[in-house]
Order: structure tokens, then sequence, then C-alpha cells
């Protein structure tokens, strides 16, 4: 363990070494540069001594041999970079070869990045660019490129079994789109989302919350499959029951009232917002129009509306063309509007297109920037996946491969995890701070 004490003496007089006179801020920063560099001098010197360790121990390494030895890697950690060298084994039974120590400590053949680091980049990237991913998790010094092609490595963990509440008797699906941009320039695309959620309850005048929560989304896939997973995920939280009741808020859009058909004991409510952004042109101002209107709904009068949306087509207080849109958005969704009024329905507030802009627009087309379809498939679902309470692990990184050795007692012991006892140290001053704080250091004493 010398080499490993000597770079535990140069920290700390590279520690004792910080000069806070010169503010807070910039010893702060000298502290973090000194502490990175002690991790990977001392994480470069644990494997140097393991790949040691594994020579030596030919009754662990059986049927392994030395083809190479001295072989360098360099690994970007959170920390910094870890450069090494270690041995490259072949098999001799069966001509395999590999780097043993690398198989050990976890690291996949080939990376430049460790599981760790590569994580966080991935997790960072679910909310920013791959740009900025990458400057706040390592300096910018992978390219975004690279963080892209990480976030496609990932493998989710499932998330923790739920308990079904098969007590609760009414819950409410919001479905909406993110309308997305794709790269070619040529086309737009929509990403789907769904909101399964449970009563909403108000926790401010504004703000309300959405007990029980989950989210999935969908994209490239086909509207039954979609709606089958969602049913899926009802009966895996509510169960198969005939007393639960849902209620599926959306715009209209045909995908989202497909889910009727999937959905048991399933009722369409229209969102008010999108209903508004229908009427709101053809009544413009006048805020007499607008609640005569909204009276006649509660009435359950379509003619009433219809002859006022005519008279004022007739004159020319708003084009024939937004009259019309707006008579065919209402009479298309006539009986999710009428369920807003429906004592027997507890049909509750919308808030699809809130949840859209949370959950999707805020990362996929709130700023300009261009998809491929698979970069947006991976972070939409990532950022869902993370949403629900996911977590995206190192292990979710790793490749799946059976070492060529195993980390056995005998190999741990050769290791010798123990520190022996500390030491004095003989400098040519010996009341220097450093070997006055080792030597309280040896004699039990606080200095």
């Amino acid at each position: 363990m010398e080499s490993i004490q000597q770079i535990a003496e140069q920290f700390i007089s590279e520690s004792i070494a910080i000069d806070i006179t010169l503010g807070l801020t910039k010893a702060l920063e000298t502290a973090k540069q000194v502490t990175s560099t002690f991790i990977c001098r001392l994480m470069e010197e644990k494997l140097t001594e393991m790949d040691t360790a594994i020579f030596e121990a030919r009754s662990l390494r059986k049927n392994w041999v030395v083809e190479h030895k001295n072989v360098q890697r360099q690994l970007l950690t959170d920390q910094g970079l870890l450069q090494f060298s270690r041995r490259y084994y072949r098999n001799r039974k069966n001509g395999e070869r590999r780097y043993l120590v690398d198989d050990l400590a976890g690291i996949d053949p080939f990376e430049r990045l460790e599981a760790g680091l590569a994580a966080s980049l991935c997790e960072s990237s679910v909310d920013n660019s791959y740009q900025k991913s990458s400057n706040i998790c390592c300096d910018s010094q992978v390219s975004r490129q690279t963080v892209m092609n990480k976030t496609r490595q990932v493998k989710e963990s499932a998330l923790e079994p739920v308990k079904p509440r098969l007590d609760v008797p009414v819950i409410h699906i919001q479905a909406d789109e993110d309308h997305v941009a794709m790269q070619d320039g040529r086309r737009d695309t929509i990403v789907k989302l769904v909101v399964l959620h449970e009563p909403a309850q108000r926790v401010s005048k504004k703000r309300w919350r959405l007990p029980q929560r989950f989210l999935l989304t969908s994209y490239a896939e086909r509207v039954d499959d979609f709606w089958l997973r969602v049913a899926d995920a009802i009966y895996e939280r509510y169960g198969d029951r005939d007393d639960l009741r849902v209620y599926i808020h959306g715009d209209g859009a045909a995908w989202i009232k497909s889910g009727l058909g999937w959905i048991k004991n399933s009722y369409f409510v229209l969102d008010k917002y999108h209903f508004l952004k229908y009427l709101n042109p053809v009544v413009g101002d006048n805020q007499a129009y607008r609640q005569y209107i909204l009276d006649e709904l509660d009435g359950g009068s379509r003619l009433k509306i219809k002859r006022l949306v005519e008279a004022i087509m007739g004159s020319e207080l708003c084009y024939q063309e937004t009259g019309e849109k707006f008579l065919r958005y209402m009479n298309g969704n006539w009986a999710g509007i009428q369920i807003w009024y429906d004592n027997n329905h507890q049909a509750g507030p919308s808030c699809a297109e809130g949840l859209v802009s949370h959950v999707l627009s805020s990362r996929l087309s709130s700023r300009p920037s261009g998809w491929l379809d698979e970069g947006l498939e991976t972070i939409s679902r990532l950022r869902v996946h993370t949403l629900n309470g996911g977590e995206i692990r190192p292990e979710n990184l790793r490749k799946e491969r059976k070492p060529g050795v195993i980390a056995t007692n005998k190999l741990r012991e050769q290791l010798n995890f123990e520190y022996s006892g500390s030491r004095t140290l003989h400098r040519e001053h010996r009341s220097s701070p450093l070997t006055r704080l080792f030597r309280g250091i040896t004699n039990g004493r606080t200095v």
C-alpha cells in the first residue's frame, strides 16, 4: 500500500496548501480540483494493484495466460480522466482474449466513458440538450453525438410494482400530442402522451394535484397497440372491474376517441381549452356572445348556437370559414361537451395541454431543434420513465458479459483492503504543518 500512501500524502499536502485568503470561492474550486485529481490517481493505483494481484494468483486465472502487458487505457469519469495500464490475457482452451482487470472492475470493452458518467449524461439529456448535458456533467469533454449515442443504449429497469387500488371508483386519462419538427425539414410528426390519474385535487386557486399520476408515451406505434398498453396499465393499478369509471380527456382527435373502444366503462370529455380555441375567433372580444354560447351549451341547445354563429358570420364579425369550423368541431364533440354539465358524471377538469407542454414540449419542441426518429423515440421514452420515478443507472448501460475471472475472497485477501496503520513522516523541516499533523495522528492526538 506504499504507493497509495504516497498518493494520500500528496493529497493532504495539496489540501493544506489551499490558500483561503484568496476567497472561499477560489478555495472551493481548488479543493475540488485537488480532490478530483486524488480520486483519479487513487483509482489508477487500485486498478494497477488488482492487475498485479490477478497476475500473481495463477490458481484464480486458470487457462488464462498473458499475451501482452502494459497495455494503456484511458477512461473518462465524472472526476476526470483515468489513465492506467494492464495485462491482456488469452484463454488457452477456447482462444478467447480479455483484459481480466477490466472484467472485474465492470469496464466494458472499447468504452471511453465510465458507466456512472454515461448514466449521468443520459439522465441530464432527459431535460437538457445533448450539448448542455455534456457541459453540465463533464465540462464539455464529450461531444453531443456521444451523448446521443449513449441515450440510445439505455435499457430501463422495471418500475417498482404497485399494489392495485381496488377501492377507487373513478380515474381520468388526459390525452394529447406534441408536434415536433424533424431533422429533414420536410415534415413534422407527433408524439402521443397519455396520463392516468385519480380525481384531481385543488392545491391553490390555479393549481391542481393529480394523485397517482402515471405517464405513457408513444411514437411510431400503432394506435391500437398504444391503447392496449394503457389498458394494461389500468389493469395493473386498478384491476379488471365493472365498477371503475374512466374519463378520457382530450381535444377530440380520432386517436384519442378510439380509446373508448379499448377502455371499459370509459367516457370522452372534451378539453375546454381546445373548445375555446375554436370559439374565441368566432366571438372575438364580444363577451356577451361568448357567454350566450356557453350558457346554451349548458342548456343543450345546438340550434340556438348555430343561429347565433350564422348571424355573426352574416355580420362579418368573423370569417365564414371560421364559423363553420367551430360548428363542425362543436357538433363532432357534442357528447364530450354535454358531459361537462351532467350531474350523473364526475368529468372533472381537463389539463391535457398543460401536461403535454410540461412533459414533452419543454424538451422536444419548445426550442429550435430537429429530431431523428430514433432520438425522438428514445428521449420521449426516457423522459416519461424518469417522471414516473424511474432512474438511469450505470447497470442500465453496461453490456451483459460473463467475467473471465471472479472476485473471490482469496483475491480480496491478496489485494489487502485494510490499512495496516499510519507512519510518521520524515521531512527536512520537522516543524512543518504536515509533519505535525501526521505526528499527532500517530500519537492519537488532535492538532
